[in-house]
């Protein structure tokens, strides 16, 4: 159980109720552990997101801003003119109460934090996720799309040492925070541009795994349709496709009550509920796809799902 799970349980409901200040951070310091005002901000944000959301607009001006060319110039692939195309859904309704989402050059540690809130974000999960699933293949290129602050793409690339890992995110901001993790780590197999999952710039048949976690739900259906086909595109075939997500509840009023509780955090919950991930996954043109419940990846919180590229 993670910290915001047990101050939840203990029936935490106001962060007054602690005598904890937030941890001031530089880009020296930003990727340590998650502080105790970090934990109780998300476990607020779970019961009072109205009285979270003051709170964490005033805590993300405290930390440091990963700004740079306003047409992100910097980040792009090197054959790539900036700006990028970016959707108009990811500037006119932000997620997750972050003033102005993922564009905001303040936000990377709120998303990177987010790695110690969650089962399926947890670094030592993801290994024995995707070993057990992928481990027996031996990919040479592998994309990981809308990688926000790199946990899974940093993951595939030490299970997969040989191999030449990319992540790509539409947020500037969050690719030079992987940039700079990149260094700290020292993960010389991995990169990070800036790119549209919806229309990237590789050719066709490019890839041999093609991966997001929790990315479609953050976005209209139509633009959730377009990336499983780009995936598809990208693939070489017999290449894999591999997804975790939020769950497709089996039954309309599971879905309602997902869709009830995250509505504030996740305007487009709804639209992923309709869009039937695992059957859009089939009408994109995969095949044999399957959901993985043996990995320690609750159903109730996530699904972990796999599909092939056929040769023809």
């Amino acid at each position: 159980m993670n910290a915001t799970a047990r101050i939840m349980l203990s029936g935490f409901t106001n962060l007054s109720e602690v005598e904890i200040e937030p941890v001031l951070l530089t880009k020296q310091t930003i990727f340590q552990e998650n502080t105790a005002f970090e934990n109780s901000l998300f476990a607020l944000a779970h019961q009072q997101p109205e009285e979270a959301i003051e709170l964490l607009n005033q805590w993300i001006e405290t930390l440091p801003s990963y700004d740079g060319p306003a047409d992100g110039s910097d980040v792009v692939l090197p054959d790539v003119k900036a700006p990028i195309n970016i959707p108009r859904h990811w500037i006119e309704k932000p997620v997750h109460f972050i003033p102005n989402g993922f564009a905001n050059p303040k936000a990377p540690r709120i998303i990177y934090i987010a790695r110690n809130q969650y089962f399926f974000c947890q670094e030592q999960n993801l290994t024995e996720w995707l070993w057990k699933v992928h481990g027996a293949k031996s990919p040479k290129r592998i994309l990981d799309m809308g990688c926000g602050t790199g946990t899974t793409t940093f993951v595939y690339g030490e299970l997969f040492p040989n191999a030449d890992v990319i992540g790509i995110d539409l947020s500037a901001p969050l690719i030079r925070f992987c940039r700079d993790w990149k260094a700290q780590r020292g993960a010389g197999n991995v990169s990070f541009y800036q790119e549209n999952a919806e229309a990237t710039h590789w050719p066709d048949n490019s890839f041999d795994i093609v991966h997001f976690t929790y990315l479609v739900h953050e976005m209209p259906q139509n633009n959730a349709r377009k990336i499983l086909h780009e995936m598809y595109r990208l693939l070489k075939p017999e290449g894999t496709f591999s997804a975790m997500e939020v769950m497709y509840d089996e039954t309309a009023e599971e879905r309602e009550a997902r869709v009830s509780r995250s509505r504030t955090a996740e305007p487009f919950l709804e639209e992923y509920m309709q869009l039937n991930l695992p059957t859009a996954i089939g009408e994109a043109g995969f095949k044999y796809i399957k959901r993985h419940y043996d990995n320690k990846f609750p159903s109730s919180d996530g699904m972990f799902l796999t599909a092939l590229k056929p040769t023809s």
